[in-house]
């Protein structure tokens, strides 16, 4: 899974800088929130702090 995260991250999210959008902006912002809820959860960080 990590593997296929990095090789889209490489690939600019399979987004043309030119074609970047509002749209892509929002779908980036949903990705960070879930991967932050993931490390935080991993890690005991925000609201998973033990």
């Amino acid at each position: 899974m990590l593997d296929r995260l990095q090789t889209l991250s490489d690939n600019h999210f399979n987004c043309a800088p030119d074609e970047a959008g509002w749209a892509m902006v929002g779908t980036l912002e949903y990705y960070a929130s879930l991967l932050k809820r993931i490390t935080d959860s991993a890690f005991g960080e925000g609201e998973h702090a033990r």
